[in-house]
């Protein structure tokens, strides 16, 4: 082999020796990312407006807005499995800030934000009563962990390098003015079970808006005793601060039990300061009221005779805690008994107070002598002049005999005996 020769052999072994070394190298470097890591952002989904005295949803949307600042593969290196703009187990908690409200909803696990998505995460929001109205900031705090570095050192391994971080995004919020009823008062007026009455709720506007052409509405609560009558009480212009008085008529049903408080609400419906038609919140109070009007048939069971009519005295007392006005008793008879004056004007009768009913009753000549029960009721109105009908009240009638039919004869046949002794007396007396 000549030295020419040689050489170019030298030469082939070196120029693939330098492609050897090309081929391995990739295989050997290092493979890094860098990032400037997540980018959050929260939005509002809809309005961010609360009203005072109300519990609010307020729907945020959290959003990832990073790119990958720098990139460095080498030909045939693995892929990291991990994005670095990637937000990995976030979490989300909503603060008050400086804004005077509750939050009801816990920090919320919502997983990984990566680049690019939009997750919902929803707080439920407590504005109480009298809250100022104005112009607040709540803030979202996110904390999460995320990868800035991978190194790949071998043909097999990457190592990645993991980062906690968090970051607090203002959330604007709006505390709405409004006209707030407050209840002042409630009061019964001549309200008692199975009748109707009226309800006096004075209210107070205790909001930062004024209440133009307000009115006031009654909701009862549940399933309730309690049936408005009346409603949508018209008050006109209702300023903060003022207090007014709107009264409903109610019916309440029969067996309701007047030894409970029963659950109502009032709202208002009002025009607002934008010109809106509005409803204030629903403000819960309760109700009371009387026991229902009931009567008893006092005194000893009248007295009747068979084959005669007679008028016999029932006395009624008002054992309930509420006048019966216009008070009027009929009594029921049937078989064998007949009336034909069955019915009788009481009045008033006060609380506590009685009155007596004459009721003219004939018996059947072969009305069997006991005591029976006949039925009565008393037909009355209340204060507001509404009709109502009494539960059945008993009266007891006892049948006698006549003992007066048995007298008379009985007192002729003494008269005629002492006529006679007085007449042979008178013919001894004659014969002396």
């Amino acid at each position: 082999m000549n030295l020419h020769t040689r050489y170019n052999s030298y030469g082939f072994l070196i120029l693939l020796c330098i492609l050897c070394g090309f081929c391995i190298s990739p295989c050997m470097a290092v493979a890094s990312i860098y990032s400037g890591g997540p980018d959050l952002t929260v939005s509002l989904e809809s309005t961010n407006e609360l009203v005072p005295g109300t519990t609010t949803e307020l729907p945020l949307l959290i959003e990832n807005r990073g790119t990958i600042t720098e990139e460095v593969y080498y030909p045939y290196t693995l892929r990291s499995k991990y994005t670095p703009t990637t937000a990995m187990g976030a979490t989300v908690q909503l603060l008050p800030g400086n804004a005077p409200v509750l939050v009801k909803t816990n920090p919320q696990k919502v997983g990984d934000v990566a680049a690019g998505a939009i997750i919902p995460a929803s707080f439920t929001i407590t504005a109480p009563q009298g809250v100022p109205a104005g112009n607040y900031t709540m803030l979202a705090r996110i904390t999460y962990q995320y990868m800035p570095r991978a190194e790949q050192e071998t043909t097999t391994d990457i190592e990645y390098y993991f980062k906690d971080d968090s970051v607090t995004i203002p959330v604007p919020v709006i505390v709405r003015p409004i006209a707030m009823p407050t209840v002042v008062r409630v009061e019964s007026m001549g309200l008692h079970a199975g009748g109707e009455g009226y309800l006096a709720v004075t209210l107070n506007n205790t909001g930062r808006d004024i209440g133009r052409d307000a009115s006031v509405y009654l909701v009862p609560s549940g399933v309730s005793p309690l049936v408005p009558s009346t409603n949508g009480i018209y008050i006109g212009d209702f300023v903060p601060g003022n207090t007014t008085t709107a009264r409903f008529k109610i019916a309440v049903a029969q067996d309701a039990d007047f030894t409970q408080t029963y659950p109502i609400a009032v709202y208002l419906k009002y025009t607002d300061f934008e010109g809106n038609i509005v409803q204030s919140p629903l403000v819960n109070t309760g109700v009371d009221f009387k026991q229902k009007i009931r009567f008893q048939a006092g005194g000893d069971p009248v007295v009747l005779h068979p084959g005669k009519t007679d008028v016999v005295n029932v006395t009624y007392t008002n054992v309930g805690t509420a006048p019966a006005y216009n008070a009027q008793a009929r009594i029921s008879v049937v078989d064998p008994f007949t009336s034909e004056d069955d019915t009788a004007y009481l009045g008033t009768i006060l609380p506590g107070h009685s009155a007596t009913a004459l009721f003219s009753i004939k018996a059947d000549g072969k009305t069997t002598p006991k005591t029976y029960s006949v039925n009565s009721e008393i037909q009355y109105t209340d204060l507001s002049n509404t009709e109502y009908t009494s539960d059945t009240i008993r009266v007891l009638a006892t049948v006698e005999n006549d003992t007066t039919s048995l007298l008379l004869p009985i007192g002729v046949l003494l008269l005629a005996i002492a006529g006679i002794i007085a007449y042979i007396a008178y013919r001894k007396t004659r014969a002396v």
